[in-house]
């Protein structure tokens, strides 16, 4: 296995998730007795590097809290986990429990890598409190492999100065795809414009649930054939057309436009709408507590309903693990409000749990976060072992229709047909 950018962690953060990590050397997977010299079982999760400071916050108070379990935490950056896992399951040296992105797990579960915890999952009280979609990435063939842990989910920003200027309601953002087209107009005016977008990659979390709130989907049911070419998504693909290319309302470039590039237009006043993931929310309130923007829900179609892309991490344990008792123990900690309170909402994460957005930090920003709690119910993402590999196609096929280069309806039936490809 090639050498790590690993920093197992036996940890020194502090509480507040302000204090640097000491980094150390250690076992990076599972061992074979598991036992420290004092008597203490090793268990090991591995995290990507943006969970870093919650989990391992989660690590020290867990390793405080009881003197049977001594559990480590190695960090990876995000495009490396993936990889580091592949190769640890080859090798037989892996971590106990992975946090890793929900759209890998099934995946996973196609090579058998993940622990049968369906026991274990319907036991919790508040499974029913999980997003339906996130649980749903996380089963097998009827089973529970993997549970939802820190949810990201993709909703609408807005920049109220710009609605007031306009004559718009600032309390709220266009609810529908008639709206967004007529707010968007509104809006582009005073050197500004009114919607941007990540036309350079970006689509399955932003542009895929116009798709869903049409009625359509990327995927049919047994995940074998692309449904981009059905009129639901075609239609999707014409409202953001009619955005780019008839109205003109968004910024010139928009269809080469970078996540940074799409959320800076936003933040300088460029343009007025944009949709970001929860996780934005946080930054700008923080980082931006003079700018005056609203959050809503994803527009739908007029006769639709509501969508969100469902992102973030599910937590997982290894089939081959040695320790799944005691790492379900630790599995069972993090997901208690203790951890899902106190360390992921106070510092701007979402609790997996909708049963825990009543919690006294959210409460004081009531506005944006009972949308994104709104959002996490609605929220899905595709569920295919192959999700990485549709991506290029589908961004492909959207830029050569709002570039000029082909018809919503051909760019679509292309992108199809590739898929298809990779699927079968």
């Amino acid at each position: 296995m090639k050498k790590r950018r690993n920093r197992l962690i036996s940890i020194a953060l502090s509480i507040g998730l302000c204090a640097g990590l000491a980094a150390c050397s250690g076992n990076s997977g599972s061992s074979d007795s598991g036992k420290k010299e004092d008597g203490k079982t090793e268990v090991t999760i591995w995290i990507r590097e943006q969970m870093e400071a919650p989990v391992t916050a989660a690590v020290e108070q867990y390793n405080k809290q009881q003197d049977e379990v001594q559990v480590n935490a190695v960090v990876y950056p995000d495009s490396e986990l993936t990889d580091q896992l592949t190769l640890a399951i080859s090798s037989g040296e892996v971590p106990d429990i992975v946090s890793l992105d929900d759209i890998l797990a099934p995946y996973y579960n196609s090579i058998s890598a993940l622990s049968d915890v369906s026991e274990e999952f319907e036991a919790l009280d508040f499974k029913d409190a999980f997003s339906e979609g996130m649980v749903e990435l996380g089963q097998s063939d009827g089973k529970q492999y993997a549970i939802p842990f820190a949810p990201d989910v993709s909703v609408m920003f807005y920049n109220k100065e710009h609605f007031k200027a306009a004559g718009l309601d600032p309390s709220k953002g266009p609810e529908t795809w008639t709206e967004l087209v007529d707010y968007a107009q509104k809006l582009t005016r005073d050197g500004h414009y009114g919607y941007t977008y990540a036309g350079g990659g970006e689509q399955m979390f932003t542009f895929v649930p116009f798709i869903w709130s049409n009625g359509g989907d990327l995927l049919s049911e047994d995940g074998k054939t692309c449904l981009l070419n059905q009129p639901e998504a075609v239609e999707a693909l014409e409202l953001y057309n009619d955005l780019t290319n008839e109205y003109h309302v968004t910024p010139e470039g928009v269809t080469t436009y970078s996540w940074s590039e799409s959320q800076d237009a936003f933040l300088s006043g460029k343009a007025s709408m944009t949709i970001l993931g929860n996780s934005q929310l946080y930054t700008f309130l923080t980082e931006y507590p003079d700018f005056d923007f609203g959050v809503s829900l994803i527009p739908r179609s007029d006769d639709g309903e509501y969508s969100s892309f469902g992102g973030g991490d599910l937590i997982a344990i290894m089939d081959q693990s040695k320790h799944k008792e005691e790492a379900w123990d630790f599995v069972e900690y993090v997901l208690s409000e203790e951890v899902q309170v106190e360390l992921f909402a106070k510092n701007g994460l979402l609790p997996a749990r909708t049963d825990l957005f009543d919690n006294e930090y959210f409460n004081e920003k009531a506005e944006y976060y009972d949308v994104l709690k709104q959002a996490l119910e609605v929220s899905r993402a595709s569920k295919s072992e192959k999700y990485n590999e549709m991506n290029q196609p589908l961004v492909n096929a959207t830029q050569s229709c709002l570039m000029g280069k082909a018809t919503a309806k051909d760019a679509f039936h292309n992108a199809a047909k590739e898929i298809d490809d990779i699927m079968n």
